[in-house]
């Protein structure tokens, strides 16, 4: 006869009696939580590692430049603005200027000679407010992990205004979508940290749109310009210091041989980011203001060494009317069909001519305090 332990073992050899592995738990007990946890940093005291944040400024504040510069300093692994970092790989998933992300890149590479970073560079459409994105995303940081053997730790969605896919930054669904979609990639993609560029009203110092995307981000950082040092600040985090920040300025790279150039961040080391002193601007017309942006924005990403006939000051860049005027007519300030449109142009111009806040010379313009 068997013994009862014998009788167990004929069993589970054929598979009778032996209970199935417990699924995972979706949840952890009170008694199980770990007392010696603490929080684990992407970038030190600013970005939580596997959190959500959203990097939001005016147009031509520099956001998309210092962010890119952060992102590559994790994919290399080195410090940035004397913070330490978590290294791993980058996914920018760039829904909207990719040649421009592409040019940073290498502007970045080009200054700092690392050749080979784990840092994905994605373009295309991606409707976030479509469930199915969330496989496409965490599909691709896969292909990423695979090609470069390392997790992914940053996944950047440039902007949010294009991850709508035409849908209402002011609508509580479709905003409420894109974020469910964002936490079901968090889900499948548990070591990256994701991050929103968005924009500004006009008029305000804030997130664009409906708040449903302020209350699930762990952390905000505003994005500004103040004329002589630019900054991003920390103004939410939900448990960790809030007002951290890093000053930086922006220079143009040369990146080829024809002379193509690219925006590089420059730090700004010892000192305090402060508030944007221009009482000159509060008093230009909202045209004005927003052709000044565009302005600036255009200089960052195309401007160029002023040539040596205009006599300008060391340092100072310049970009041609024609393409300041294609960055307004891109922002719908001025209408592609209007045949007049040279008379609204020509109204902003003048406007920051006369209060001495750009100069224009034989097609070209800069601004003075470039």
């Amino acid at each position: 006869m068997l013994s009862p332990s014998e009788v167990a073992g004929a069993f589970a050899l054929n598979g009778i009696g032996v209970s199935e592995p417990e699924p995972p738990r979706p949840f952890v007990l009170y008694s199980e939580l770990d007392a010696s946890a603490s929080k684990s940093w992407l970038v030190g005291k600013m970005l939580g590692v596997a959190e959500m944040s959203a990097w939001y400024g005016p147009p031509g504040c520099g956001k998309g430049v210092i962010i890119e510069d952060m992102a590559l300093h994790i994919a290399a692994g080195i410090p940035w603005h004397g913070r330490q970092v978590s290294n791993g790989a980058v996914v920018y998933i760039a829904l909207e200027r990719k040649k421009l992300v592409e040019r940073r890149a290498i502007a970045f590479r080009t200054k700092y000679g690392l050749q080979d970073l784990p840092f994905a560079i994605v373009g295309g459409v991606y409707d976030f407010r479509d469930r199915a994105t969330a496989d496409q995303i965490a599909g691709i940081c896969t292909q990423v992990h695979q090609a470069t053997g390392k997790n992914v730790v940053l996944i950047i969605i440039d902007t949010v205004s294009r991850a709508l896919a035409g849908g209402d930054e002011n609508s509580p669904k479709d905003m409420g979508a894109l974020v469910l979609t964002a936490g079901m990639i968090q889900q499948k993609c548990p070591t990256a940290h994701f991050l929103w560029v968005h924009h500004v009203p006009h008029d305000t110092d804030r997130l664009r749109g409906h708040g449903a995307l302020l209350g699930a981000v762990d952390t905000s950082v505003s994005v500004s310009n103040g004329g002589t040092m630019r900054s991003a600040k920390v103004v939410k985090a939900n448990d960790s210091e809030e007002g951290e920040s890093v000053g930086f300025t922006v220079e143009s790279m040369t990146i080829h041989s024809d002379g193509t150039t690219a925006p590089i961040v420059v730090p700004v080391e010892g000192e305090r980011p402060g508030p944007r002193a221009t009482t000159t601007k509060r008093k230009l017309s909202a045209n004005a203001k927003v052709g000044l942006d565009a302005l600036t924005e255009t200089l960052i990403n195309y401007g160029t060494p002023a040539a040596k006939h205009l006599e300008l000051p060391l340092g100072t860049s310049t970009v041609t009317l024609e393409q300041w005027e294609d960055e307004l007519l891109r922002r719908s300030v001025l209408d592609q069909k209007d045949s007049n449109r040279w008379r609204d142009f020509k109204r902003i111009r003048d406007q920051l001519a006369a209060k001495s806040i750009i100069g224009i010379r034989d097609n070209y313009v800069w601004t003075t305090s470039s």
